[in-house]
């Protein structure tokens, strides 16, 4: 019992120590933070990675469930209208599992740098809980913007 709480309050002081504040400048992205973020880890299930505005976000790796533990994941952030590779440095992540009954959603900490090819960018993070995981990705730049809620699984 004394561990099971220790390991509790390791694990409420690291979601709330790497939780972070991602702002956003328009409405859309705002909206969609809100929901993806809010969203049951049990309505999840099923849900494909997504894209809003003026970016495509795909997940490149991993393409199968990754153990837990340290762990990497590489996208790619293309201009929707044109398909054109972005390279930014206006790039914000936020990996996290969403909520689940009677607790909030979970944060990690995430490293984001880019990658060997234009517009590819890798995540190093470490998920410390197996199940439903999202890579929350927000570009702004200039008058574009685009939101990517990129979906993956650690078992």
């Amino acid at each position: 019992m004394k561990n099971l709480l220790f390991s509790l309050i390791a694990i409420s002081a690291l979601a709330t120590g790497c939780a972070s504040d991602t702002a956003t400048t328009t409405d859309t992205a705002a909206e969609t933070t809100e929901t993806a973020e809010t969203m049951p880890m049990e309505d999840m299930e099923g849900m494909e990675s997504s894209s809003e505005g003026d970016y495509e976000f795909a997940l490149v790796s991993p393409e199968a469930a990754v153990p837990t533990g340290d762990a990497e994941v590489i996208f790619t952030v293309a201009d929707a209208a044109t398909g054109e590779p972005l390279t930014t440095e206006n790039l914000t992540v936020d990996v996290y599992m969403p909520e689940m009954e009677g607790m909030e959603k979970m944060t990690t900490e995430s490293e984001v740098t880019p990658g060997s090819k234009p517009g590819t960018y890798t995540v190093k993070t470490y998920l410390s809980m197996a199940g439903p995981w999202v890579v929350h990705s927000v570009v702004s730049e200039g008058e574009k913007e685009g939101v990517g809620h990129l979906m993956f699984e650690a078992q």
